[in-house]
């Protein structure tokens, strides 16, 4: 069956609309809204109001710890020997009145459970104060001894000494002229480490402490403050006399070693006995690379004191030093006795 033609004419018409309409599209879904961007400021605004950074401070370079214990100690210590409390023998040590015995003076005498060795005879001219000084050699370890006079010990270690080795044991006190026998011991192990023993000496040490420069800038030396080079001269302990005595010898000396605080010039002055007779000797003080001489004149005794004003001389730094009272000659049987020396700041 034929459709009419106005039915045709207008499916036709529909046909064109639905062509010619625009088609829909699927939208994708929505992004989530991006916050604002800020405007970003100029270097300059943003560095305007801080703070400027901090420059790292270098490290500090760390000390050596030696260096900062010695730096950080009240009092060095001279040592002879790393580790030990081994004095340092001055190179120019005077030798007078030193009393050494050689290898021939001493006899090995082994025991069974101990090393020994004897000096048995010694002769003392004077009392006095005296450091023990061993020279040795010792091939291996270390060795304990104890060195004995009378009733006085002195314990101390003695290390490996390849070559021949100085070692202060202490100190010992005579008290009077005479004969004596002193021995040095040690465990039998000393057989081994092979100790042999070139010398002893006793060297003359001071019966008082170093002096020091007192606080008003003077210096006291007393009598029992000095080192005696001496083979007779000495320390005389009795309360009224505390003075040099025995002054028979002008190449006997006395020598006070201390300690000066505020360097500068002094006046000197020694107290000193001189007896009827024996007066006219000659003497030397020797401080401070300077010489004042005195002649002994008669103070009515030898404990009898005078004050023997000699001058000035300068110490120029601090720290210590020492001085001499030296006779230049002696022209009876006896130089003088010395109760002290002062010195005093001058001006």
């Amino acid at each position: 069956m034929k459709s009419p033609p106005a039915l045709l004419a207008l499916s036709a018409a529909l046909l064109l609309i639905a062509c010619d309409k625009p088609q829909e599209t699927v939208q994708a879904p929505a992004k989530p809204a991006e916050a604002p961007k800020q405007e970003a400021k100029p270097v300059a605004e943003e560095t305007k109001d801080a703070a400027p950074p901090k420059t790292p401070e270098p490290e500090k370079p760390v000390e050596d710890p030696t260096v900062a214990m010695f730096k950080n100690a009240e009092k060095v210590v001279d040592v002879g020997a790393f580790g030990t409390d081994q004095r340092v023998e001055r190179a120019d040590m005077p030798q007078r009145g030193i009393i050494i015995f050689g290898r021939e003076a001493v006899e090995h005498a082994p025991r069974e459970h101990w090393e020994q060795w004897d000096w048995k005879s010694f002769k003392a001219r004077r009392w006095g104060r005296y450091a023990v000084r061993l020279t040795y050699t010792m091939k291996f370890a270390s060795l304990q001894t104890q060195f004995r006079f009378g009733t006085q010990a002195l314990k101390e270690a003695l290390r490996v000494a390849p070559n021949p080795t100085k070692h202060y044991l202490g100190e010992i006190y005579i008290d009077k002229p005479g004969d004596y026998a002193f021995s040095l011991f040690a465990p039998a192990s000393g057989a081994d480490a092979k100790l042999d023993i070139h010398e002893l000496a006793f060297i003359p040490a001071p019966e008082g402490p170093m002096p020091k420069q007192l606080a008003d800038g003077s210096i006291l030396l007393e009598a029992k403050t000095a080192t005696t080079w001496s083979e007779n001269m000495r320390y005389e302990p009795k309360p009224e006399k505390n003075c040099l005595g025995f002054w028979t010898s002008e190449d006997d000396f006395a020598e006070w070693e201390f300690e000066v605080v505020k360097p500068g010039k002094f006046t000197v002055s020694v107290f000193y006995g001189c007896d009827g007779g024996n007066h006219g000797s000659a003497v030397a003080l020797k401080a401070g690379g300077k010489e004042l001489t005195f002649t002994t004149e008669d103070t009515g005794g030898f404990q009898s004191w005078r004050e023997a004003k000699l001058g000035e001389i300068e110490l120029g730094a601090a720290g210590k030093t020492r001085l001499t009272v030296d006779p230049v000659n002696k022209v009876k049987s006896a130089v003088l006795d010395v109760q002290k020396v002062v010195l005093t700041p001058a001006g």
